[in-house]
């Protein structure tokens, strides 16, 4: 989050709304490279483990590295060959082409590293992954700071020039210090090549499928995303105007509001070796008790954030941008935060259990929906109608990935104290605030101070209701009415 606000100080927020575009346009050129491989490396490497211990591990990652290789490459050439065309109609020809030749550079890097990325999932040692996402994140904003320093940017396209080949540095950063850790790790495990599993198969079966899939929705993300100045220009008649209001919400607000993800993001990805376990095992009825603890834990934590973004708008918003500009923003889309944090969860879970076909399906109608709603909605009614249509699509989106996790596993879900509680608690605590809480400051130790309270407090009455709840019913037992083991 403190990157993109530091990008959007620098470029301000038509700025950011054409980054935004061309990281979107990155995005789906990621995704052709990626072509579900991460999910293929997760998922075999997890079951050889779980199954014949590690023969055929190294075997296998070969063959994954192999098939990063060469989609990474057919992404390059395809980014690097659409560029001019990109340019010209996608971005208005508001920057030059060295930034998507630049990014198109980085497309085998980021492939193989996400191949690596799933082995280290694979073997429950996520911690070395986000060890090296992190010191390439480091690396990214270092390097763009410096760029920015020493060449004085000060116009959009050399601002996102610095910008794409810091990232593009990193990514190869990233991709030599996780090859370096995957080299060390192999050697402590067994050697011996299982030949007969037919691993190119295998993972071809699993990731394939999702590569379509992942590439069409994508392709219809960056649709959307492009249609949105697109149509805002119809209704604000202006280009400008409609970048600015565009980077407003996907450059300026989204970051804020989503940044406590990195933990729901982070927990997620742990999910999937975990259920496609208890599903080798069929080990049902411990997997539907966790799949209701983390429901609980996912819900209470999105709830505080909302009350927090909702309490302390004025606050946040001051000290992050040094203005109010995105204060109404923040309070109108805040809210979806329990929508779409539950929804990642969800589709971890699903990916784990073998349904990740169906969790792209969900997505590719959503755009599908979505894209037809923007190009009615927002020429009439502008950015609020976007508003409206965020809601729409992610409610839509939560709605079937529940309906399907709900069909797979029959699990059981107190919404009443997980969600209706927290949610008359949140109220209340800010209600206190805000008859109290007269004095608005942008002073940083202060707002630590009262987001720290609005938090302890939240928690204490938390606390207090489970243990309410445990006295009231000692003898609870979780079952499952499908499953049983």
């Amino acid at each position: 989050m403190f990157f993109s606000v530091y990008v959007a100080n620098k470029i301000g927020s038509e700025g950011s709304g054409l980054f935004e575009l061309i990281m979107s346009v990155y995005l789906f050129a990621t995704t052709i490279s990626n072509a579900g491989i991460s999910l293929a490396a997760t998922r075999i490497v997890a079951e050889e483990f779980d199954t014949h211990g590690s023969s055929g591990v190294v075997y296998a990652m070969r063959k994954c590295i192999f098939y990063s290789l060469f989609f990474g490459v057919l992404a390059a050439i395809i980014l690097f060959l659409c560029a001019p065309f990109l340019v010209s109609n996608l971005l208005a020809n508001k920057i030059s082409l060295k930034p998507l030749y630049i990014l198109a550079i980085s497309l085998p890097f980021v492939s193989i590293t996400t191949s690596l990325s799933g082995y280290f999932s694979g073997v429950r040692k996520v911690s070395k992954t986000s060890f090296v996402k992190i010191s390439s994140l480091f690396i990214r904003v270092g390097l763009t700071c410096l760029f920015i320093y020493i060449f004085s940017a000060n116009n959009i396209d050399l601002v996102c020039t610095f910008l794409v080949l810091a990232s593009t540095i990193a990514s190869i950063f990233e991709f030599l210090f996780s090859y370096l850790l995957y080299y060390i790790d192999k050697k402590n495990i067994c050697n011996f090549e299982t030949r007969n599993n037919n691993y190119l198969a295998r993972i071809l079966k699993i990731s394939l499928p999702v590569a379509v899939t992942s590439t069409i929705r994508s392709g219809l993300s960056t649709l959307k995303q492009s249609l949105i100045p697109m149509r805002l220009e119809k209704f604000t008649h202006s280009s400008s105007l409609a970048f600015s209001q565009y980077g407003l919400i996907n450059g300026m607000t989204f970051p804020l509001i989503m940044f406590p993800s990195v933990f729901i993001n982070s927990f997620a990805g742990l999910l999937i070796p975990e259920f496609a376990s208890f599903k080798l095992n069929e080990n049902y009825t411990t997997m539907n008790k966790i799949i209701c603890f983390i429901f609980k834990i996912a819900s209470v934590f999105s709830i505080c954030m909302i009350g927090i973004f909702l309490t302390f708008t004025e606050e946040i918003c001051t000290i992050v941008y040094h203005n109010l500009e995105i204060v109404q923003f923040v309070v109108l889309l805040c809210p979806i935060l329990i929508f779409m944090y539950l929804d990642t969860i969800i589709d971890s879970m699903l990916k784990g259990l073998d349904r990740q076909v169906e969790v792209m399906y969900c997505n590719i109608a959503d755009l599908f929906i979505t894209i037809t709603l923007i190009y009615s909605f927002i020429p009439i009614y502008g950015i609020y109608g976007y508003i409206i249509i965020l809601y729409i699509s992610e409610i839509f989106n939560f709605c079937v990935s529940l309906y399907q996790l709900y069909k797979e596993t029959h699990f059981h879900f107190d919404y009443v104290f997980c969600v209706i509680l927290p949610l008359i608690l949140v109220l209340i605590i800010k209600f206190v605030f805000d008859t109290f809480d007269y004095y608005l400051t942008s002073r940083k130790l202060i707002v630590m101070i009262k987001i720290s309270v609005f938090i302890f407090v939240y928690l204490i009455l938390i606390l207090i209701s489970e243990i309410f709840k445990l006295r009231k019913s000692p003898n609870v037992i979780v079952t499952n009415s499908k499953y049983k083991k």
